[in-house]
């Protein structure tokens, strides 16, 4: 079976020098593929790229294109992971596995838990915002504002938000603590 394809624009120019200068030693459509390829390899890769581009999809496109990765993610987090312990990664913040999740709605808390990469409540499995919605009963929720977050063996809840906010303010300063 043969891989779908698609056409970009890319300037004839620049196609042509490539080709002309290497003495055709050089594919520009070879180079344009693999440069992309390894953007995507070094954008899930740790200490390398900005996983935060990928959000909730991160280990899947790491799976996909980069299993390396998902490796080195395990090394620095002390060891082999199990599926279950994979931590929930929205968009900039990393929630680690076995977390507590709570949200507020209609007068009552409603609980789950992160396993997975997702929010578990019962057997189902949740992003953030699916989640949000489910205990607002098909209504319409930032999850942002509406999820709070507590880590294992932590005793402090801390709202989505200010996790946000921390992660864009170490991004910031180009901390990564």
């Amino acid at each position: 079976m043969t891989e779908d394809m698609i056409m970009m624009p890319f300037p004839k120019a620049l196609y042509d020098d490539v080709i002309r200068f290497s003495d055709g030693e050089a594919d520009p459509v070879w180079l344009a593929r693999s440069r992309v390829q390894q953007w995507v390899e070094d954008s899930v890769t740790p200490l390398l790229g900005e996983p935060e581009i990928w959000g909730e999809r991160l280990h899947e496109v790491a799976e996909k294109y980069a299993p390396h990765a998902i490796a080195q993610w395990e090394e620095i987090s002390g060891g082999p992971k199990s599926v279950q312990a994979r931590p929930l990664v929205w968009k900039e913040i990393l929630v680690p596995a076995g977390s507590d999740v709570r949200m507020y709605y209609n007068r009552e808390q409603h609980y789950a838990k992160v396993a997975d990469g997702k929010i578990v409540d019962g057997d189902q499995r949740f992003t953030p915002n699916e989640w949000a919605s489910k205990v607002a009963r098909g209504t319409s929720r930032n999850a942002w504002d509406a999820v709070w977050l507590r880590e294992p063996h932590s005793s402090q809840w801390i709202s989505a938000n200010t996790l946000r906010e921390q992660a864009r303010e170490r991004h910031r300063s180009g901390s990564d603590a």
